[in-house]
């Protein structure tokens, strides 16, 4: 990209809104979801980029298989975040923490020095455990939610995380700031409100987020 550097912020746009964002970028407030006009005021130095899904797939690929050469078993998210199952690298490598430092050495090696992981019971709450990182005065590039903790891991965290306008629209409008807030609702009454879609992000805001991971097969060499 013209004008980038690795440590300046930078910001893929889609309709309007960030997509992705660089760790500059990051530590000047810019976040996922925000509006375009909006990441500038926070960042007046941010460059801004149009997303290319295929240029992200393409240079994803090979971080993903750099992965699978240390820890089987991995999920592509979509470009630039994985999941893994975390069972098995725990025990081999002698625990979360253990495994998770081996996998950032690796990814620093495949030229990922911002590189975050979360570690937690379900994929949403260990996504939103990784991406936390520089919203505290001392950052942590792992962050572990201890099991049975999710719920009240994201209670704090704003409704926006749950990445649906529409519905966080909606539920800023009912006075659902927080994920807390809307874990506190009734089930049967977001059902009836927000139909199946709200139901399923109800369940992930209150940590219900039991879905395993499903690793992908690894594409032929060619």
């Amino acid at each position: 990209i013209k004008g980038w550097v690795p440590d300046a912020p930078l910001a893929l746009i889609e309709a309007g809104r960030v997509f992705a964002c660089s760790a500059a970028a990051r530590t000047q407030g810019v976040r996922r979801g925000l509006k375009l006009r909006e990441a500038q005021a926070r960042c007046p130095e941010l460059l801004v980029e149009p997303w290319r899904p295929a240029d992200d797939a393409r240079a994803f690929e090979p971080v993903l298989v750099g992965i699978e050469e240390l820890m089987p078993g991995v999920e592509p998210l979509r470009a630039g975040v994985c999941a893994i199952r975390g069972r098995g690298p725990a025990a081999y490598y002698g625990g979360e923490e253990e495994a998770a430092l081996w996998l950032l050495d690796r990814l620093d090696e495949l030229g990922g020095p911002g590189a975050r992981i979360g570690v937690a019971d379900g994929v949403f709450t260990a996504e939103q455990a990784a991406r936390q990182y520089g919203a505290q005065r001392h950052p942590q590039r792992i962050r572990i939610v201890p099991e049975g903790a999710s719920a009240a891991y994201l209670a704090p965290l704003p409704i926006g995380v749950l990445d649906d306008a529409p519905i966080v629209t909606l539920l800023r409008r009912l006075g659902a700031y927080t994920l807390g807030d809307f874990a506190a609702l009734g089930a049967g009454d977001v059902l009836d409100r927000l139909g199946a879609q709200g139901a399923r992000l109800h369940a992930l805001a209150g940590g219900l987020d039991s879905r395993p991971v499903l690793p992908r097969t690894p594409p032929d060499d060619l």
